[in-house]
């Protein structure tokens, strides 16, 4: 009897469960669907307008690695839009900022040539297992965006060797954009090339006026492949083989300039928290008078670090040194599908009319290889991961939450004096 009553109830249950099916498979499709797409529902995000406070003398924005080849051109062309389009939910932030840099992961190559092209198959069967490149057309899309200088010392630009060398300095040289830590040689011999060549030094300082201030920047690389490095008589980017360079460089732009910048290619690949050659380098650059380091290299966020070096109490002349220390930004444009690889922020050095200096992270997601502001029901939860990975070395005192910023007063950190 209890049988029978068991099967009785399963038919009904059955025939309610087909009438409702179409809704509950409706349901269910909505639910997994919100994991791969979620991002288009819930966190539609809203252009900013006004991104930058009426205190603000003059602003640096800076980002980390950014990548426009591969899978992330291959989303533009899906959408029929031009390369330019991973910008578009920043540009509001680029347009309100007086300089705008990061680093650039990729050489820029006519891969529709056909000479140029079988090279670069040739190339890839016999060197690196990763090549990127971006096709011609990147570098406007950078200056289009708001760039005002890229950091191309990195372990990515020569993928295609001299070939990446000479299209990339071809085509970006047409634009208006530093090029930082590349060149046709380093610390070559006056007379040596043509006049008509204007980018001869990888370890060329670039020099902006900011409001009356004078900042310096140039680029460094502790990652790199055989063949990569420039010499006196080679072509490359300036890597840690010409470190006697990279020190005297610093040297020369702190007696030049109010603010010494950094950008350094450096660390392990996907790990967050510096390693010791980071630590032995910063301490290093610090000596020599740098006090923004904007790091990348790892694809995802890593802590930012004080670092502080005492003045010789036995030499009268000597004085602290201090810097502040992004030891990666993480990506900013790229295709990498793991959760921290889309953990991105903006970082914006801010010169005060009062006289003051401070350093802003704005949290960034990137969403179908486009950077842009944390938004929708998840932000809160992305945040405080951006801000506890970004805030974890700092002491207390030196940093505070305001409009949904980090912010870091450098002034208070030592770092630069009004």
């Amino acid at each position: 009897m209890e049988e029978k009553d068991l099967k009785y109830k399963m038919k009904v249950w059955t025939k309610k469960h087909k009438k409702k099916a179409p809704f509950h498979s409706m349901v269910l499709a909505a639910l997994l669907a919100v994991p791969f797409f979620g991002h288009q529902w819930i966190d539609k995000p809203d252009m900013p307008e006004d991104t930058r406070p009426d205190d603000v003398d003059f602003r640096i924005s800076m980002v980390g690695d950014m990548m426009l080849g591969r899978h992330v051109r291959d989303a533009a062309v899906r959408s029929g839009e031009p390369i330019g389009r991973v910008f578009d939910y920043v540009t509001p932030y680029f347009e309100q900022s007086d300089y705008v840099t990061g680093n650039f992961e990729n050489p820029v190559i006519d891969a529709e040539d056909p000479e140029v092209e079988s090279v670069m198959e040739d190339f890839e069967l016999r060197n690196k297992d990763i090549h990127l490149y971006a096709d011609k057309g990147a570098e406007e899309a950078l200056v289009d965006a708001g760039f005002d200088s890229v950091n191309l010392a990195n372990n990515h630009i020569m993928d295609y060797g001299n070939l990446s060398l000479e299209e990339t300095l071809e085509h970006m040289e047409k634009v208006d954009l530093d090029l930082l830590g590349i060149g046709r040689a380093l610390d070559p011999a006056e007379g040596m090339f043509e006049e008509e060549e204007t980018l001869t030094d990888a370890g060329e300082i670039h020099y902006f006026d900011a409001n009356g201030r004078n900042v310096a920047i140039l680029g460094f690389t502790d990652v790199f492949v055989q063949g990569y490095s420039a010499s006196e008589y080679v072509g490359g980017v300036l890597t840690n083989a010409g470190l006697g360079v990279l020190q005297s460089r610093i040297r020369e732009a702190k007696q030049q300039a109010d603010v010494v910048m950094v950008h350094t290619h450096w660390g392990d690949e996907y790990q967050v928290g510096s390693n010791d050659t980071q630590e032995t380098l910063a301490y290093l650059m610090t000596d020599m008078g740098a006090d923004v380091i904007i790091g990348h290299h790892s694809h995802v966020l890593e802590p930012i670090t004080r670092v502080h070096i005492e003045k010789d109490p036995d030499d009268p002349e000597s004085e602290d040194k201090t810097s502040i220390v992004m030891n990666s930004l993480g990506n900013f444009v790229f295709d990498q599908g793991w959760s921290r690889t889309k953990d991105s922020t903006l970082a914006q050095l801010d010169f005060l009319q009062d006289g003051g200096a401070e350093l802003s992270f704005i949290p960034m997601q990137i969403s179908d290889t486009r950077p842009r502001e944390t938004d929708g029901i998840l932000k809160p939860f992305r945040d405080y991961r951006i801000f506890r990975t970004l805030r974890k070395e700092l002491d207390d005192e030196l940093w505070r939450m305001e409009d949904g910023r980090l912010v870091i007063d450098l002034k208070k950190a030592g770092v630069i004096e009004g």
